[in-house]
């Protein structure tokens, strides 16, 4: 085995969760208020029949322009919920959920909740229509962990939403909200005239691999990505059409995309939990799979190991056991609490320690992950401070995939565009 081992230390793979730092900036939307006069004044049913075409016609989320940002008002329609709880992606709080409860407007089937975001925001959310009731707005009330799983597991996609996003295989798809001043995510959606590689999907040492290879991939030295959460790239991601769209503009290089699946939760855990084993496969066992097939490069500094969340974390540790064979690092978001505890930050206390290796670096993090944001950023500290050539970004959002599937051609135009 060609990788170095460095064992991680023991201790429970549980991400630590403190309070959102700040309270939600809870609005009335501009429409909502306009019905609840209307009603008010003795208007008929017909009257939330007409918000509700409306709303059908704008889609949802409704977004309002505000002196401060935008007023974003999320809907639900039901005349016989409990409560509906709001599910956005790092603005529910699981020990706050008062502030992501929606409001009912009192003889109507208009479930609403209204913030006002900053023009740059961008979200993933899902709508959880309960059949009981919370604890009312401000109230302290806690739910444990399992208390929140299943009230995650209540929520649903947002129906007049008009951006779903399928992040896994049996769940429903999330909804996206993206105001107008969100980065731009131009590398997503297919393009006319762009010729389109092909994805076909292997076993590889009991991993399943969904490769991508670019149009004409004969007869060349290939860069490789080595892309982590492969299931989620080769669906909504949109890795296949990312790729087509980014060479054919000239951004990067034709190249191989070895997308490895994660599997189910405990699986996910366990490999991407700075798992020695695992980064031996990806190293020697992946690549030299790969090698046997199709023309790819054997040079690291052509070689990428990208990943998001632990699949991120994954990335850090398996280039710093490898750098021979990983010379550039894609990291969204890496789960850098792992594994919690008195231990948190040990891999940022390995790069700290350990002799410089050969590796370049995109790092970014949302600035809504209040937990993650912290060490990240101490990570950066710690790459720069040892030499290592690094692109840095954070972007108004959490730990989401409808970030990260849009900055994703950020950090291969910036690891890929001069190799």
């Amino acid at each position: 085995m060609d990788v170095l081992t460095i064992p991680p230390p023991g201790g429970p793979a549980v991400p630590p969760h403190t309070p959102r730092p700040y309270p939600l900036d809870v609005v009335q939307g501009d429409r909502v208020r306009a019905l609840a006069a209307t009603l008010a004044s003795g208007a008929g049913p017909g009257a939330v029949e007409a918000f509700w075409v409306e709303a059908a016609r704008r889609g949802t989320p409704l977004v309002e322009p505000d002196a401060d940002g935008y007023v974003v008002t999320f809907l639900w329609r039901d005349p016989v919920a409990a409560a509906v709880l709001l599910h956005a992606n790092r603005l529910t709080d699981f020990r706050d959920l008062g502030q992501s409860l929606m409001r009912r407007l009192p003889g109507t089937d208009v479930w609403h909740l209204s913030y006002r975001m900053p023009a740059t925001w961008r979200a993933s959310y899902r709508i959880g229509p309960l059949t009981e009731p919370l604890a009312a707005p401000g109230s302290p009330a806690i739910p444990d962990r399992a208390a929140w799983r299943a009230l995650r597991a209540a929520a649903r996609t947002d129906p007049l939403n008009r951006m779903p996003l399928r992040e896994r295989t049996g769940r429903p798809p999330l909804s996206v909200v993206t105001l107008p001043g969100a980065p731009a995510q131009p590398w997503l959606a297919r393009q006319r005239g762009v010729p389109r590689g092909t994805v076909t999907t292997h076993r590889v040492g009991g991993h399943v691999v969904r490769t991508y290879l670019p149009p004409g991939a004969r007869g060349r030295d290939l860069p490789v990505v080595v892309l982590l959460d492969g299931e989620v790239w080769a669906a909504d991601g949109r890795l296949p059409s990312t790729m087509d769209n980014l060479a054919h503009a000239g951004r990067i290089p034709p190249a191989v995309v070895l997308m490895v699946d994660s599997g189910d939760v405990p699986t996910r855990t366990r490999v991407l939990g700075c798992d020695p084993g695992f980064a031996a496969f990806l190293a020697d066992d992946l690549l030299g799979w790969a090698a046997d097939r199709w023309p790819v490069t054997a040079d690291a500094a052509r070689t990428v190991l990208a990943g998001q969340s632990l699949g991120g974390l994954t990335a850090a540790y398996a280039a710093l056991c490898a750098p021979h064979r990983f010379g550039a690092v894609l990291c969204q978001s890496p789960s850098l609490w792992f594994p919690g505890g008195p231990a948190a930050e040990w891999l940022t206390g390995r790069y700290a320690d350990a002799p410089a290796r050969p590796l370049r670096w995109y790092l970014e993090v949302g600035t809504r992950e209040w937990d993650l944001i912290g060490p990240v950023r101490r990570f950066r500290d710690v790459l720069n401070g040892r030499g290592y050539p690094l692109t840095y970004a954070e972007y108004d959002g959490g730990h989401d995939i409808a970030c990260w599937r849009g900055s994703l051609a950020n950090g291969l135009t910036a690891l890929l565009r001069e190799v």
